[in-house]
């Protein structure tokens, strides 16, 4: 049985399911997703590659954050195993990753940015960027750093 503190800020009885920070965050991934999909779609250099947000994430969770296999890939972003190496498979085709052999184990394959798929990051950046900049119009840069901090903290105490 769990006791509610003082120091709690939800009350199961008087919750919004709707408007409280759960769906809103998830609300908000969504539309970051949506509006990436669509910048990647409109511009002239990326659009040919037909990457979506999902599968950007991949690439930057590899460049970024050696983030380098599926299984990981998969709990980081949380994804099934399926539909990870669905999109690996497809970012494989495009040339932008590759799957290579880790020397220590003959089972699991590291991820590889292709160097096709490192000239086209930093212009996927510039999109995610104006995406993110178009929906924080109004807000202010303390605002973000302080909904970056509380998102930080829950994370920290999940």
């Amino acid at each position: 049985m769990t006791t509610s503190r003082m120091t709690d800020l939800f009350d199961a009885k008087t919750m919004d399911l709707r408007d409280s920070i759960a769906p809103l965050i998830a609300q908000t991934r969504a539309a970051i997703l949506h509006g990436v999909d669509q910048e990647f779609q409109e511009d002239k250099e990326i659009g040919p590659l037909e990457v979506t947000a999902a599968q950007f994430a991949i690439i930057a969770n590899v460049l970024k954050l050696g983030v380098n296999t599926a299984c990981d890939l998969c709990l980081h972003l949380d994804y099934d195993r399926g539909a990870m190496s669905r999109m690996i498979d497809r970012l494989q085709k495009k040339g932008l990753v590759r799957r290579m052999p880790l020397a220590h184990t003959r089972r699991t394959l590291a991820l590889e940015v292709t160097a096709a798929g490192k000239a086209a990051f930093p212009k996927m950046e510039v999109c995610v960027a104006r995406v993110l900049n178009r929906m924080l119009k109004g807000v202010t840069r303390n605002q973000v750093r302080e909904t970056e901090k509380v998102l930080r903290v829950m994370l920290a105490n999940s």
